[in-house]
């Protein structure tokens, strides 16, 4: 019997003062010892001590969060009987085998699709749980409880921040996004690739999506971004569940919340790049793996292999998820009983079989033309674009320090995906990460949190191993991955913070609640200040750093063929690193040019004579140059008695470009 409980003996608290004294000042500690680092990492003073004020942080929190009793947290549930209806499952194997045979020549045929979804449809039929139309429907009905009003919220504000004024930020096409266009283009005019292998190949998922979009709204650089930022949005309630599946509810509103204040997803989802599908598949596919971990039914596991195997088709970044989640499956297996998981050898091999029935299409293409569907990859990890740096070990080991300071000090330089150097997460956002390492570190078994410690820097693998390419480390886009695990951690601390500040709340003296109620309040202001700091972090700051301050040269270039095509031939010289060729072809809006961009080809490096536009045939002649061209300029005074040259200005009055129209 506890002593507290004996007869005759009475006690003010069932917790001690001093035990209640130290549920609020050592998170507060740690709260601060973070919150100082930050600072430092931001001001680039005492780097060192700044570290090591975060691991200080880490390691209390971890100490303060063992004292707190779990709710449910290491409570197994009871396993599922695991069933397959092997019909069903080979018959899937057949269509599987009919799409292969049909999904050749890097073409989605329409016998192929239909397989290969057919396929798809058997295997999750194969283990699907024996339950009515009706009653599924019902189990999947949303009940407004406060943490949906709090996930609808948390749309609202993604949906605010993905799509205010999308079609003017970013404005700048830039390199990416011309082949992008083209090849949805190449959807709508009835092409369907497997793998677009325009320069350096793409996969295809995202454009299979864009295309519907596109076909709705007109195709241009603004609907390609809206499907990017419409995917941005869809992200947060999936990362919501997530949360859910390894805390509680609670804790997936606040890892929604962090997602829709994030400006490292925030300007990602804003440009269009097919990255921004990589989260959500990330998510869902963690989500399952977790559900069948502590359910044990098959079809959880073969919904992530659904997720993981779709994933591959978005971004070759990707690569990495399969064999992590698989390294997850098989650490889960051999720790089952310390783990207290539903994990064995069946639920392995069902997961990879629909990961690689869901990757079929992508597995056909590769197994014909396997260096082209590795082409970009091993331009980054070998020696294929340019000589691999001296001293390998030392490139990975700075490579990987990189990567993982991006989230705290200095993150991406690419001014399209972030901030220039601005680190990846808010203030609030990381200290809260920290914190939530600490917890990670002590109550890794909580319903699988572990995970967490291998899918983060797993997710950070494909921009650490750009060994060709050291410069380019941090990758915001290459390590988008990690975004899910990136807004969890910071969620879970400030759940396990909330519920130990409600139990010193309950159970404490004047000075506990004062001090647990002032720390809420900071956190409280904390987070809403990284909320309020996130709209002119992106719409001043990220659009200074824009090219031009967020002025499209390639729009104005194209606008100004557009507005003269008409009256003759239109000319654009060519200056070093003055625009990007197919973003001017891509947004080509006359008629002509609309239908057939590649007609449109009449760039020159230098004028001869003889030739167009010097000479030919009589009429008008237009000549677009870059304003520092002079010699250009003057030789084309010189052939044409008549002429005319006109100058396209800025916003802030500087000449963007010359016009020089001339008569033969």
């Amino acid at each position: 019997m506890d002593p507290s409980q004996r007869p005759g003996m009475t006690h003010a608290h069932t917790t001690p003062a001093t035990s209640l004294a130290r549920q609020v000042w050592m998170p507060a500690l740690a709260l601060a010892a973070g919150a100082l680092a930050q600072w430092l990492l931001d001001l680039d003073r005492f780097v060192a001590l700044a570290w090591a004020l975060f691991l200080l942080a880490a390691v209390l929190f971890g100490l303060w969060s063992r004292g707190i009793p779990e709710r449910d947290g290491d409570v197994p549930l009871p396993a599922t009987p695991f069933r397959v209806r092997w019909p069903w499952l080979a018959l899937a194997a057949a269509l599987a085998l009919l799409a292969w045979v049909n999904l050749g020549g890097n073409v989605l045929t329409a016998v192929g699709v239909a397989a290969w979804g057919a396929a798809l449809l058997g295997a999750l039929l194969a283990v699907w749980p024996g339950r009515s139309l009706r009653r599924l429907v019902r189990d999947q009905r949303v009940h407004l409880s406060w943490p949906t009003v709090g996930v609808l919220v948390a749309m609202a504000v993604a949906a605010f921040f993905r799509l205010h004024r999308i079609g003017t930020i970013p404005l700048e096409m830039g390199p990416d996004l011309p082949l992008n266009q083209f090849n949805i283009a190449q959807i709508l005019a009835g092409e369907y690739p497997i793998f677009f292998t325009s320069h350096p190949g793409r996969e295809g998922l995202f454009f299979y999506l864009a295309a519907p979009v596109a076909a709705a709204l007109g195709l241009s650089h603004g609907s390609i971004k809206v499907t990017s930022a419409l995917v941005g949005i869809l992200t947060v309630p999936a990362v919501y569940w997530l949360g859910r599946e390894l805390y509680d509810r609670w804790a997936g509103v606040l890892a929604a919340g962090f997602l829709a204040i994030s400006h490292w997803h925030i300007m990602l989802t804003r440009v269009g790049y097919r990255a921004s599908l990589m989260p959500l598949l990330v998510a869902l596919s963690w989500l399952f793996l977790l559900r069948g971990l502590r359910r044990g039914r098959a079809h959880d596991y073969a919904l992530s292999g659904l997720w993981a195997g779709l994933g591959l088709q978005t971004y070759n970044a990707f690569m990495v998820a399969p064999p992590l989640f698989v390294g997850v499956l098989l650490i889960a297996w051999a720790g089952r009983r310390r783990l207290d998981v539903n994990v064995h050898g069946r639920a392995i091999a069902m997961w990879v079989l629909v990961a690689l029935l869901a990757a079929l299409p992508l597995a056909r293409y590769a197994s014909e033309d396997a260096e082209s569907y590795l082409y970009r990859v091993a331009t980054r990890a070998t020696d294929r674009e340019q000589p691999l740096p001296e001293g390998l070990a030392a490139t990975l080991v700075g490579n990987a320090g990189r990567a993982a300071a991006m989230f705290h000090h200095v993150g991406d330089i690419v001014y399209t995906t972030n901030v220039p150097h601005h680190r990846q997460l808010g203030f609030g956002t990381g200290v809260l990460f920290v914190l939530g390492l600490g917890y990670a570190a002590c109550h890794g078994r909580r319903k699988q949190v572990w995970t967490v410690w291998l899918l983060l820097p797993g997710f950070l693998m494909p921009s650490i191993m750009a060994l060709a390419f050291p410069a380019e480390v941090p990758s915001a886009v290459r390590s988008i991955g990690a975004l899910p695990a990136a807004v969890i951690l910071p969620a879970l601390a400030t759940r396990r913070l909330g519920e130990g500040l409600a139990t010193a709340w309950r159970k404490g003296g004047r000075v506990t609640r004062l001090a647990g109620a002032g720390m809420v309040l900071a956190v409280l202001i904390g987070l809403v200040g990284e909320a309020v700091a996130v709209y002119p972090l992106y719409f001043r700051d990220y659009v200074w750093h824009q090219p031009h301050h967020n002025q499209s040269i390639s729009l104005k270039l194209a606008q100004t063929i557009d507005r003269y095509h008409g009256e003759g031939d239109v000319y654009l010289m060519i200056w070093p690193h003055w625009y990007d060729g197919n973003a001017v072809r891509a947004q080509l809006r006359h008629a002509h040019l609309r239908r057939a961009p590649q007609a449109w080809n009449n760039e020159r490096w230098e004028l001869r004579p003889g030739e167009p536009p010097l000479d030919g045939a009589p009429g008008r002649v237009t000549v677009i140059l870059h304003p520092d061209e002079r010699a250009t300029l003057q030789l084309l005074q010189e052939h044409y008695e008549r002429y005319a040259v006109l100058e396209e200005r800025w916003e802030d009055g500087s000449v963007a470009l010359r016009v020089f129209v001339g008569e033969r």
